[in-house]
């Protein structure tokens, strides 16, 4: 059983049995920590099933249940004072909108505040991430080469984490850059991405690097 479960169950019975209702504000912000981290993974499976059924070739309905789990949870972190969790809930809501909404123009300014998050509580995963779709972002806009910093710094805290098949995303996205502004060569980027997703076993990117492959050229 989860820690905080454990407190909350214990400062139940605190308070029921010996009278110590002192407590129960304490068992109430373990649960909302609870309940926080819940809703987040609930959400994050949510996403996974659209992102499966689009890479199956459908075309999946919207489901606000996905950000209103995302919500729930940057609304719990926040009132804990969570750092790390409403870094990471924020960086979740953003990506919704811009994943499954297509909304590349009102989602930087997310992104922006789930990186200074990121940032301040050291959590250089969810900075990848959050790097990888301001990349996007900036692309959108033109700006290819704070697209290109954002992105080359994301595969970079890849590397030094040891999320191989992060990095293997990331050079797949390089490559695209790269084609399209002639500074580097796609294929060695492409090479490499599929040598990493094969050692990590992500199958789903080294469908991409085919993918990539085959657009490139």
């Amino acid at each position: 059983m989860d820690d905080r479960l454990i407190e909350a169950k214990n400062r139940y019975e605190a308070a029921v049995f010996g009278g110590a209702d002192d407590g129960l504000d304490v068992a109430d912000r373990a649960l909302d920590g609870v309940e926080a981290d819940t809703t987040l993974a609930r959400g994050r499976i949510r996403h996974a099933r659209y992102l499966s059924a689009r890479a199956a070739g459908e075309q999946p309905a919207e489901d606000p249940t996905e950000l209103a789990l995302f919500e729930r949870a940057l609304a719990l972190y926040e009132s804990l004072g969570d750092t790390r969790g409403t870094a990471e809930a924020q960086f979740l809501v953003g990506l919704y909108h811009q994943v499954v909404r297509g909304d590349m123009d009102t989602t930087e300014a997310m992104f922006v505040r789930a990186r200074d998050l990121a940032v301040e509580a050291g959590d250089d995963l969810t900075r990848s991430y959050v790097l990888r779709h301001l990349a996007f972002a900036a692309q959108h806009t033109g700006r290819t080469d704070e697209a290109r910093a954002a992105l080359a710094e994301s595969t970079s805290l890849r590397r030094e984490l040891g999320f191989t098949a992060g990095v293997a995303a990331n050079l797949v996205a390089e490559a695209y850059f790269a084609a399209e502004t002639g500074t580097r060569n796609p294929s060695a980027l492409l090479d490499e991405a599929a040598t990493l997703a094969t050692d990590a076993g992500a199958h789903a990117v080294a469908g991409w690097v085919s993918e990539a492959r085959l657009s490139i050229g």
